[in-house]
């Protein structure tokens, strides 16, 4: 093999992390063939915080990005920006608290920003096509084949895709994983998830989270008036996603039926064609995240409870560090696997640290008990007395790109 050409990584997965990849590989000269299995982008599922270390993974993946992101979504905490302030509730509408991101750009060196799902994947998409990454939508990954000096991806109708590395950025129902590990499937957290666009309270035009017994209400800003809001609540495996929309969207109306009025009709009056359903999901993060030249990254790697707003975050920050390492060089299998390695140790430590920490914040939130349920708002008061919990999550948002 050639040392001197330019390598050819192959990504399963076209979502957050695959394509974020693919637009970070080619900026680092690498070339990049970016495969997802489905045909059109999504176009329902609300929106996501990108917390600040995942803005500056996005600059850090590319020039602009982004600028471009703050552009499409609704900063928190910007310079010059109005102030932040969101509510924590209880589920008559009693305030237990107050959160701030003033100021968090000064302090991290990016704000928050909630972007719909959708735009965040049009900006990025948009972006791997300019970088020139290889798009090749409507085809699935299904399993690999590895050789001595490369690796081949084999999709659905039995097409092989040849390259030096392979990553597995398929979600959470990874083939790659499956081939790679065999350690079974992500592991179900007892919760169920609605996802959806409303109308802002008066009182709350920054957003809210408010606490019921076995389900909580989080809300964000995306501007014009409207919240980006995710109802999850305690249900048996597999129900909620097997409902039509508008059905699971009926159900979420029926839970929060005793709730405070501004809180309800916040989903009652979503519109259901922009709202998913979906069951939460995580993994313990493997001890092994490569072998030879295929390695994962993002949901494949290490899906996670919603609850601490990091998934996306570090699928970005994955992204930044991989193809950093790969940009090393991919000529041998030796600096491959070396370049790996690096890989996994850096990100190991701090994704499961999130990991555990997120599927722990996801068991108190959803508490049935009358009992846990007072002991969890009472912890929530002390929590965001002062309004400042960005000193909590200093690991978090103080993350920089290597």
């Amino acid at each position: 093999m050639d040392a001197t050409r330019r390598g050819r990584i192959l990504v399963a997965g076209g979502g957050i992390a695959g394509l974020a990849l693919g637009i970070a590989l080619r900026h680092r000269g690498l070339d990049a063939v970016v495969l997802e299995r489905s045909a059109e982008p999504e176009r329902a599922g609300g929106g996501l915080v990108l917390a600040p270390n995942a803005v500056k993974a996005l600059a850090a993946i590319a020039p602009d990005l982004a600028r471009r992101v703050r552009e499409a979504g609704h900063p928190a905490g910007a310079r010059g920006s109005a102030p932040h302030r969101s509510a924590f509730l209880d589920h008559r509408g009693r305030v237990l608290g107050w959160v701030s991101f003033d100021g968090y750009e000064d302090r991290w060196g990016m704000p928050s920003v909630t972007v719909l799902r959708a735009d965040l994947h049009r900006l990025l998409r948009d972006e791997a096509q300019a970088a020139g990454a290889e798009l090749v939508e409507g085809r699935a990954a299904t399993r690999y084949l590895h050789g001595d000096s490369g690796v081949g991806l084999v999709t659905g109708t039995e097409e092989v895709l040849s390259g030096d590395v392979l990553v597995g950025a398929d979600g959470i129902h990874s083939a790659v994983r499956a081939q790679l590990l065999g350690d079974g499937p992500p592991r179900y957290r007892g919760f169920t998830a609605v996802r959806g666009i409303g109308p802002a309270p008066a009182a709350y035009p920054d957003g809210f989270i408010a606490y019921g017994r076995g389900l909580v209400l989080f809300t964000a800003a995306i501007g014009g008036g409207e919240l980006y809001w995710v109802a999850s609540m305690t249900a048996p495996r597999g129900v909620m996603p097997s409902l039509p929309v508008a059905e699971a969207l009926s159900r979420v109306h029926e839970r929060v039926g005793g709730w405070h009025p501004d809180l309800r009709k916040v989903t009652t009056s979503a519109d259901p064609a922009g709202c998913v359903a979906h069951d939460v999901f995580d993994r313990p993060p493997p001890r092994t995240w490569a072998r030879g030249r295929v390695v994962l990254a993002g949901d494949a790697a290490h899906p996670m409870v919603y609850t601490l707003g990091q998934g996306a975050g570090m699928a970005l920050e994955d992204a930044v560090v991989l193809a950093g390492v790969l940009a090393g060089g991919v000529s041998t299998t030796a600096a491959v696997e070396a370049a790996l390695r690096r890989y996994a140790a850096e990100r190991g430590p701090r994704v499961r640290k999130v990991v555990r920490q997120s599927r722990m914040l996801g068991r108190v939130a959803h508490v049935r008990s009358p009992l846990l349920a007072v002991i969890r708002d009472a912890m929530l008061r002390a929590m965001t007395r002062g309004g400042d919990t960005g000193g909590q999550s200093s690991d978090l948002f103080g993350w920089a790109p290597p």
